[in-house]
This record gives C-alpha cells, structure tokens and sequence, in this order.
C-alpha cells in the first residue's frame, strides 16, 4: 500500500440525500474531502466538529496525487492536529451561500465570503485547503473564500487525477 500521508481524498457519488445535495450545489459528483495524516488515519470536518477518522470509515476515496517531501507532510500532519485539538465547530452557514450560488450562478464575494472564512468553523472542503494553507501549500490562489467539494474535484480533474 502507497502512503498517503498529507494526501487529500474525495468521496464521491453519494447515495444520501445531504450528499446529493452538496454534490449538486457544487456542480460536481463530490460531497466530502478529508486529509490523511497517516497510512490509516484521516482529518474530516463534519457536524459535531473536526475529528480523526479512520480512513476504512469511508467505502472510496479518490486521493491526491501531490509530490509531498517529509516535511511537508509533518506540516500537514501537523496543521490537522491543530484543527482536532482544539473546539472547531462546522461550518453549517456555507450552506445558504451554497445555495445562492447554485441558483444564481454567481459565487459568494464581499462580505460575506470574508465573513465565512473569518469564522473558527470549518467545513470539509474549507479545512482540507486551510490545513494545506497552513502547511504552505496553496492550491487555490484565486479562491479565498468559498472553496467546495466540487472544487476540489475540478482540481482533481484539470490534473489528470480523476
């Protein structure tokens, strides 16, 4: 088994309603994203707060493919344990945002998207990308906001990966 340490996975094609929801507000076929911080373990933001995971807890993930150094990988292992140790709630008020977005087709800016990435929650996409931010990796330079499960698919997508 390749180690997928630091690696960010994409669970894709749900079968619930909330996930078919998300993956539909977010043009994409992708609901939730986690980060691995070891072979076995994983970091998700889910209702309840940011946790570890056990990567088994999920049926599929579709991982990245980053060329990771150790130390960019203990930066990472170590941003997630940041997340998990101290009281981050999730992040529900992406989902009005999400809407609108969807409906409108125009993406959340101003206010509100400062206000969104001004709060201590997180969302499952949004602590992926904050977690790789603190690492000093930024895969998402034009996007200072709202960053969803569908965009990290469509970065998954641009590079081959899916």
């Amino acid at each position: 088994m390749t180690d997928i340490t630091g690696q960010i996975g994409l669970r894709r094609f749900g079968t619930t309603p909330i996930a078919r929801g998300i993956e539909w507000a977010t043009d994409s076929h992708t609901h939730h994203v986690v980060t691995a911080v070891s072979p076995t373990m994983c970091v998700s933001a889910e209702p309840g707060g940011v946790r570890y995971r056990a990567i088994s807890d999920y049926p599929h993930l579709d991982w990245s493919k980053f060329d990771l150094s150790r130390e960019q990988k203990q930066l990472i292992i170590n941003a997630a344990h940041e997340y998990v140790t101290r009281p981050t709630p999730y992040n529900l008020a992406i989902y009005p945002p999400l809407l609108f977005q969807k409906l409108t087709g125009h993406k959340v800016d101003g206010w509100v998207a400062e206000w969104l990435s001004r709060r201590p929650n997180e969302n499952c996409s949004q602590l992926s990308d904050d977690i790789y931010n603190k690492a000093g990796i930024h895969l998402f330079p034009d996007i200072a906001e709202l960053v969803t499960p569908g965009d990290f698919e469509r970065y998954y997508l641009a590079r081959g990966w899916l």
